[in-house]
């Protein structure tokens, strides 16, 4: 048992050093012996736990998953009964994503940029999953009648997804310059009064 902890520990502390140098350097420039250096480790004790960088990569693809949903099953229970509570669970989502400097959105742009087909392909996969969830609570929003019943909620997901994309994105290319939490207010403002009916809107 004690052999399994260590090895967890250490596949763990290998998959935040890969994170933390994509963030630092790109992921083109993240090699075995910089993640290797990072923990101050041999390159042999990576290829212990790992058999290379793109299993490396899969496997902080997975820790992004758990993540970004964890982000959003925290705070969305079932029920969205009025916009105050649609946006409380998307502002405390986008926090969330503040506190830890868009690192999940920052690597998953990195990974692709690769070009690698399996792991493009598990991303794919990743954001498909997060769409369902803010899927999920758009249609329960609509059941409520708190958003149109005549938007498509599928294009609005990916609506959604991209925008925090590219605002993620705006915000580390700024060195974190704005307020991630307040800049995504004003575009949500802009959001909920395309995808809401007139007596609902925030004025």
């Amino acid at each position: 048992m004690q052999v399994r902890k260590d090895t967890l520990i250490r596949q763990r502390e290998i998959i935040l050093a890969a994170r933390k140098l994509i963030v630092k350097y790109g992921s083109e420039n993240v090699t075995i012996r910089r993640m290797a250096e990072e923990i101050n480790v041999s390159e042999g004790a990576i290829y212990k736990h790992f058999k290379s960088k793109r299993d490396i990569l899969s496997f902080l693809i997975d820790d992004i998953e758990q993540t970004m949903i964890g982000d959003i099953d925290k705070y969305y229970h079932g029920e969205v009964k009025s916009i105050e509570v649609l946006e409380n669970i998307i502002i405390q989502h986008i926090s969330a994503i503040e506190q830890r400097r868009g690192v999940g959105f920052q690597v998953i742009a990195e990974i692709i940029s690769l070009g690698d087909k399996k792991l493009n392909k598990k991303i794919y996969e990743v954001i498909r999953k997060y769409n369902t969830r803010i899927k999920d609570i758009l249609e329960q929003s609509l059941k409520e009648g708190i958003i149109r019943s005549d938007i498509d909620i599928n294009v609005t997901a990916q609506m959604f997804f991209s925008v925090t994309q590219g605002l993620v994105n705006l915000w580390a290319l700024s060195q974190y310059s704005f307020d991630l939490v307040a800049e995504f207010k004003s575009t949500w403002t802009i959001f909920l009064k395309a995808i809401c009916p007139p007596e609902k809107q925030v004025q």
